[in-house]
């Protein structure tokens, strides 16, 4: 049987100490309790998408913390979701598949509720969250089967 190619385990305990964390100062940073913006050069009204020729970048003031807990929490989840556990077997092998079927099939589910509800710039602010629920789906899932077992 083929085997998939995960990360040693001793990043699963590193991508704990920054996916948790990440997470939870990422949906506080979301009420704008913390605010930090910084001048970044961005790929921005570039022409594709508007009349302005204003060139391929744009310097912009950027909220540092949405975006960096954002990476972390990527980071974070990768290491946690893709890392080998102790014992890595089939029956291990065969938990993941069924928690990225879930995590795919629960994600999907809440994407077409919101495309039928949520309208207007709500709407991107949430597709924006989206992006992060198959992996955190994932991750929680993963390791919900594991304690179970």
């Amino acid at each position: 049987m083929n085997r998939l190619q995960l990360l040693p385990n001793r990043f699963k305990m590193i991508g704990w100490f920054i996916f948790l964390p990440s997470l939870i100062l990422g949906l506080i940073s979301l009420s704008r309790v913390m605010n930090f913006e910084i001048s970044l050069p961005v790929i921005y009204n570039s022409g594709f998408f508007s009349d302005e020729n204003q060139g391929f970048f744009k310097t912009a003031e950027i909220d540092l913390f949405p975006n960096l807990f954002g990476i972390l929490i990527i980071i974070g989840g990768i290491l946690v979701g893709f890392s080998k556990e102790k014992i890595e077997d089939e029956y291990i092998s065969s938990l993941r598949l069924k928690s990225v079927f879930w995590s795919l099939i629960v994600s999907y589910s809440i994407v077409f509720i919101l495309f039928i509800t949520v309208f207007g710039s709500l709407f991107l602010t949430v597709m924006i969250l989206i992006m992060f629920l198959p992996l955190v789906l994932y991750v929680f899932r993963f390791n919900y089967l594991l304690l179970k077992k």
